[in-house]
């Protein structure tokens, strides 16, 4: 009879004990920051653009939108760039972007598969969001800081 009722308060007790409970992931956000692309030799900045993290309901995909950006001096306009499908995974408090083959869209919706997205890397957080691809042959990366709310 002791050792039923040991196992039963050793029961309760880890019943009772909290499992940790993990950070929610970053949600949907708007960051602002620099946009870095290696060209003709040298590297073109284009400081405060505009990039929404928009995660998909499941959980296993984010699209990644560009606001405004003028790639290189030579573009005569600015245009927004989507990024479909990225594939998302966590660890720890952050999340772990890559893709690879992604056709991205600008426009209003329209395909651009001359600059597909391949090698994608990087990092969100509930504070900063950090990646790098290349669009067709033109190695990029973005670095910037959560806007707040």
């Amino acid at each position: 009879m002791k050792k039923l009722a040991f196992l039963a308060a050793l029961a309760a007790l880890f019943a009772c004990t909290k499992t940790p409970q993990e950070q929610p992931l970053p949600t949907k956000g708007n960051y602002s920051g620099t946009v870095s692309v290696d060209w003709n030799g040298g590297t073109f900045d284009t400081e405060n653009i505009s990039v929404d993290y928009l995660p998909a309901a499941d959980g296993m995909t984010a699209d990644i939108i560009i606001y405004k950006i003028k790639f290189v001096p030579a573009m005569p306009v600015t245009i927004d760039v989507t990024i479909p499908g990225v594939t998302v995974t966590r660890k720890g408090d952050e999340i772990v972007l890559s893709g690879n083959d992604i056709i991205p869209t600008a426009m209003g919706g329209a395909p651009y598969e001359r600059y597909k997205v391949t090698g994608l890397s990087g990092t969100v957080s509930a504070s900063k969001l950090d990646f790098s691809l290349n669009f067709g042959d033109s190695p990029t990366r973005f670095n910037g800081k959560r806007r707040s709310n």
